[in-house]
């Protein structure tokens, strides 16, 4: 699946790893750099299919594959990663960075340990550490990871939409979606990170104008959470989308329309500002 047709695929080497990623950069291209992080068991195609080309009509884009080492996964590695394709990719110049899910902490952490490459931060349906509500899913996702492929992927398209979205669909839409699922290497070491992952001692350094975005029927990460990230990060304002936990599937036009008006001014939003707020 090709993210983009503007979008050059090169690779570079981390820690051992072949790390792909994507980069609109054309000659004499001196727009501004996004960059994008995708989630647990995704891809800068699967995740971005649709957000990356909105943001290529404006904006140079610069997406990766996280690689997932053989053992020992830490959001270190993955934030290695980003870093070292942001310094060959964009040497000398801050990129606004943009995680999604589990890559919404592994931007936290680029943030907070390379505040020189990030010129703003936005967080979508990211956490601080897993609560007992998701430590719950993961445990039901892990079982069923070992026993029944058929009934996870079930059980993840449930979780992962809104109920409206879902039941907006047509029944061969939604079997589609399930079908579609696939579980690639390293999904289950994701997993793993997703239920020790803690970025609280790294949240209060992070010194970038920061957006955090949550889908307002999230089962995956409720808003008490994305309210807590939101809370531990200096500078922050925060965003709501009426969807599920896959805003990038369920509103991509409402998250580009939100991130663009950040991207544009980081700083035209006070710090604090809370749109729609949800307080449950």
């Amino acid at each position: 699946m090709k993210i983009h047709p503007d979008a050059q695929k090169d690779t570079l080497q981390v820690e051992g790893l072949e790390v792909p990623f994507y980069d609109t950069l054309a000659p004499h291209d001196t727009r501004e750099t996004v960059v994008l992080i995708h989630g647990t068991g995704g891809s800068a195609a699967t995740h971005f299919r649709t957000l990356y080309p909105m943001l290529a009509a404006r904006y140079r884009v610069l997406a990766l594959d996280l690689q997932t080492p053989a053992e020992g996964l830490t959001l270190e590695h993955y934030a290695g990663q980003v870093a070292a394709v942001i310094q060959k990719q964009s040497p000398g110049a801050p990129v606004h960075l943009l995680g999604y899910s589990l890559g919404a902490l592994v931007a936290s952490v680029v943030a907070a340990n390379h505040e020189k490459l990030v010129r703003s931060l936005t967080l979508v349906a990211g956490w601080i550490t897993s609560d007992n509500q998701q430590l719950l899913r993961n445990s039901i996702w892990g079982k069923l990871f070992e026993t029944n492929h058929d009934l996870l992927r079930e059980f993840v398209t449930f979780t992962a939409f809104s109920p409206a979205f879902l039941a907006g669909r047509s029944m061969s839409e939604v079997e589609q979606l399930v079908s579609s699922r696939v579980f690639p290497a390293g999904i289950a070491q994701q997993m793993e990170l997703n239920r020790n992952a803690d970025t609280g001692d790294v949240l209060g350094s992070i010194g970038a104008p920061t957006l955090v975005i949550a889908g307002r029927h999230d089962y995956m990460v409720h808003a008490r959470q994305t309210q807590l990230l939101y809370g531990a990060i200096p500078d922050a304002r925060y965003a709501t989308i009426d969807s599920g936990h896959a805003i990038v599937h369920e509103r991509p036009a409402q998250l580009f329309q939100i991130v663009n008006e950040f991207i544009m001014e980081p700083h035209g939003t006070p710090a604090g500002l809370v749109h729609d707020p949800i307080f449950v």
